[in-house]
């Protein structure tokens, strides 16, 4: 099966007969894929090239019934059309289809003797089965397709017209290339090769003919004389002296290269290697503001100026500019006066200047640089659709809104990594300096995010200020108040107005989520968190992030989440502060409201859900995640815990107090299930409390109490514990109800008994124990069961405690939850403090096997540790030795205390000392 382009779009089945492609769009679809045959298509471009701007609502349901009936079409051997994220791709070989294998053989000549090259050219000619067609032809392929294809074969026809002169064999190509110039005319290089063949073929007089009718087009039609190509073949026919006409100058008008330029040799790798590609003319360096777009591409261009040997071009289209982006139509004009081109002779309209710009680059090995480039539509008129001309874009915008653009290949530049970043401050500040302060100058490079304009602004004040200790500035930046002020030279340089340029940028949504987006202090912002913020629906805050990641204001690490680098979010946390206070607070109780419902089904899925302290909220306007088991509840909190801390943090100073201490209380039970976070667990149970007193909740102190009681307790601060519980244990009885009273109870028997006041505990427990009992409440009853069973171990009492830790196994028995984990091992205990060793280990097998499933991984360390004791002390030093080790394993990998384990895994019987594992 074969799929034709060249002068019409087929469809051929091996045996050479047609398979009808039906619709005009069907054809275009082909067209596509075909054309980028083994590389995915995404869908948004597909839907570009077949309805345009402007695709209807029904687009990609119907661009999914032309893939189906495409699909039926394809014989699923040589050619398969899959279906592939972000959309689909056409697999085969190139040989499939013409157009390829037409770019094959064409670049297989190149190097060939020229007998060879010309067999190779001339096969590749012959795959062309129609008429030679001018640029404005119309054609069943994209218009950029066609142009790009029409130019690749006038330049192989020019190669082969060049080897057959050599070969002295030019009248074999004589009637190709005078067909050619019939339909390009002002192409010089094709002209000036018809000339030199029909010289050559004795036919002088007719060259010096096609000569004058060519200067006769250019100077009526353009305004300019012939170029150095047509001067050159008109000299070798020496029939008669050229007519004057003004030298064609070689522009070249690149600005110096950044002497501040450092590192990047990957990114300059990146960029040989994508000009390098076949078919790729257009190439775009984009990036955020002040990643050093412009300096690379200027770094590329002077090293690389022997590729381009006819022009380098520049023009700087201000697109993010305080004045404004300059209008295409004035920046092509300047392009054609930097080509010779008289002004008066420069046309009026956009469409002609940029018709005229391509035909003069056509042919000529150029450059264009484009720099800060804003829009697509800014851009698209000065892309010059010739093989031969280069055109390097630098934008903060990725360029995607125009189907004219979609052949563009991106390369995104990112921030500056350690070692380049140190580098690029050394240009600057003597080196000795910074090898006198290792330590303060890579935390200026951490501080000023790897951006070379932060770290170009840094080093340019440090080298002003001889006297300063790199440390210093360090401090500076490290303050989230003065860190922008920092980077800033005083006027409109600095990160800040650097940024302020890319919001102009902006739609007025996309600006405003922006600066809302400042009120969540996450590293990731989630769609459904952004919407919350803007009052959005998911689908208009994706759209709008999308925009953002459009300008680099936020990148997309993976699908659904929008990372934003730290000295974005302080510029973003500046514009908040701007907004006014009923627009903030409306947006900040908005984030509250969305944290209390995530961090609800977040503990849901943990297996530890908090009894509900208020009434049916609003849903969040954009909906919660959706959350994959407790790994994915797990992976959320850790990823969220900086926002909703800072969030309660800050929420409690700003008098949000109710939601304040409420989410304080959801999402306790995801930071006693991970353990990592203990000093910032603190940090936001203080401030929720501070909330509660100041919002006058009575149930909201009780709560908030004896969360802090708990962590002080899972400190070891058992004598703080003790007191705060002492307080909050009047009010929970004021308050007169069970739970939060049970609660209170509960976390100051636990102060007690680890001060040594085991016997003060138990009434305390055996008090709750009735209390849940005859609330009928299994789980809480078997909760206090389980302390009970524990505090009559401590006091030497295993076999009183047996009956209350079998009766708490037995109430939980069947449930995966976090409470049966912890009454297996207390019922261990209490099996081993009876000579029950082997009943001990089965429990404890069965704890662990729950821990593993509900991925609590303190509560693994733990009884990993105990069934190593056990096995320990039934003599199977090496099963031990093995659990261990998985406990040791468990709480490095979670900053957990290690020297406990280590002392028992240094137990000669155990074998050598693991160190520093």
């Amino acid at each position: 099966m074969r799929i034709n382009l060249l002068a019409g779009v087929e469809l051929r089945r091996a045996d050479g007969s047609e398979l009808p492609v039906a619709t005009p769009k069907r054809r275009v679809l082909l067209t596509v894929l075909a054309l980028e045959l083994n590389r995915v298509v995404p869908t948004d471009r597909l839907v570009a090239a077949l309805w345009g701007s402007g695709p209807p609502p029904t687009a990609r349901a119907a661009l999914q019934g032309h893939v189906a009936a495409l699909r039926k079409q394809l014989d699923g051997e040589q050619l398969r059309l899959v279906t592939r994220e972000p959309g689909y791709v056409l697999t085969g070989g190139r040989n499939a289809v013409d157009a390829l294998e037409f770019d094959s053989l064409v670049a297989s000549a190149t190097g060939l003797p020229d007998p060879a090259a010309a067999a190779v050219l001339r096969a590749a000619l012959a795959l062309w089965r129609g008429p030679w067609e001018a640029e404005d032809s119309p054609s069943t392929l994209p218009e950029q397709a066609a142009r790009s294809l029409r130019e690749t074969r006038l330049r192989a026809l020019e190669r082969l017209a060049e080897a057959l002169l050599r070969l002295d064999r030019a009248e074999e190509v004589l009637d190709e290339l005078a067909a050619a110039v019939a339909v390009a005319p002002r192409r010089e290089p094709t002209v000036a090769l018809l000339m030199l063949c029909l010289d050559r073929a004795g036919r002088a007089g007719e060259a010096l003919a096609v000569y004058r009718r060519t200067v006769d087009t250019l100077e009526e039609e353009l305004g300019i004389g012939p170029g150095r190509v047509l001067l050159a073949a008109h000299q070798q026919v020496r029939a008669e002296p050229p007519r004057p006409a003004r030298p064609a100058a070689v522009p070249c008008q690149l600005p110096r290269a950044s002497r501040g330029f450092a590192g990047r040799a990957a990114d300059l790798a990146r960029l040989d290697a994508a000009v390098r590609l076949p078919g790729r003319t257009v190439v775009l360096v984009c990036g955020a503001a002040g990643v050093g777009k412009t300096s690379l591409a200027l770094q590329w261009a002077h090293r690389n100026t022997d590729r381009f040997p006819d022009g380098r071009l520049y023009v700087n289209l201000r697109g993010f500019d305080e004045v404004g982006p300059v209008d295409p139509r004035e920046a092509l004009g300047g392009l054609l006066r930097a080509l010779d081109v008289a002004d008066e002779a420069v046309p009026a309209s956009l469409a002609e200047r940029s018709e005229l710009f391509r035909r003069l680059v056509a042919g000529r090995r150029m450059l264009v640089v484009l720099d800060n480039v804003r829009q697509a539509a800014q851009a698209a008129p000065l892309f010059a659709d010739s093989p031969e001309v280069l055109t390097l874009v630098t934008s903060r915008s990725r360029l995607e809104e125009r189907p004219d653009c979609a052949g563009v290949l991106r390369l995104t530049l990112d921030v500056l990594g350690r070692a380049d970043a140190l580098a690029l401050l050394a240009r600057v500040v003597e080196p000795a300096r910074l090898a006198a302060e290792p330590a303060a100058a890579r935390r200026i490079v951490e501080l000023c995010d790897g951006l070379p304009l932060a770290l170009r602004i840094a080093a340019a004040r440090l080298a002003s200020r001889p006297d300063w200790a790199l440390v210093e500035l360090a401090e500076e930046l490290a303050d989230e108040q003065t860190a922008l002020p920092a980077l800033s030279t005083g006027g409109a340089l600095g990160v800040a107005s650097a940024l302020a340029l890319s919001c102009r940028a902006l739609s007025a949504p996309a600006a405003r989520l922006f600066a809302l987006l400042g009120l969540h202090a996450g590293q990731e912002v989630c769609p459904q968190a952004a919407a919350a913020l803007g009052g959005l629906t998911a689908g208009e805050a994706q759209r709008l992030l999308a925009e953002l990641g459009a300008a680099h204001l936020v990148e997309q690490p993976a699908p659904g989440l929008f990372a934003r680098h730290d000295l974005v979010r302080l510029y973003a946390r500046e514009l908040t502060d701007t907004l006014p206070v009923d627009r903030r607070r409306a947006a900040v109780d908005r984030l509250l409201d969305y944290y209390l419902a995530t961090t609800a089904a977040l503990t849901t899925a943990l297996g530890r859900p908090r009894l509900p302290v208020r009434g049916p909220g609003l849903a969040p306007s954009g909906g919660v995640p959706v959350l994959d088991g407790p790994a994915g509840a797990l992976e959320l909190f850790r990823r969220e815990e900086r926002a909703i801390r800072t969030l309660v943090v800050e929420g409690a100073r700003r008098g949000h107090g109710e939601r304040v201490w409420q989410l304080a209380y959801e999402v306790a039970p995801a930071y006693y299930h991970d353990g990592g976070f203990l000093p910032e667990w603190e940090q936001l149970a203080r401030s929720a409390l501070v909330a509660a007193e100041e919002s006058g909740s009575l149930e909201g102190r009780v709560w908030t109490s004896s969360d802090l009681g708990m962590i002080l307790g899972e400190q070891g601060r058992h004598a703080e514990q003790a007191e705060l519980m002492e307080r909050a244990v009047p009010l929970a009885e004021r308050l007169g109800r069970r739970p939060p009273l049970v609660r209170c109870l509960s976390v100051l028997a636990e102060a007690l008994y680890e001060l040594g006041g085991a016997r003060g505990a138990l009434p305390l427990l055996e008090r709750m124990v009735e209390m849940e009992r005859a609330a009928g409440d299994d789980r809480s009853a078997a909760v206090q069961l389980n302390n009970l069973a524990e505090c009559r171990l401590t006091l030497g009492e295993p076999e009183r405690a047996l009956p209350a830790a079998e009766e708490s196994v037995r109430l939980l028995a069947g449930r995966t939850d976090p409470a049966l984990s912890i009454s297996l091992g207390t019922l261990a205990e209490v099996r081993c403090g009876l000579g029950r060793e082997e009943e001990a280990l089965e429990v404890l097998l069965q704890a662990l096997e729950l821990d593993r499933e509900l991925r609590d991984h303190r509560m693994e360390a733990q009884h990993a540790e105990e069934t190593g004791v056990v096995l320990q002390g039934l003599g199977r030093d090496r099963e031990a030795r093995e659990y261990y080790l998985r406990s040791l394993e468990v709480l490095d990998r979670h900053g957990r205390p290690l020297d406990g384990i280590r002392a028992r895994l240094a137990a000669p019987a155990l074998g050598p000392d693991p160190g520093n594992r």
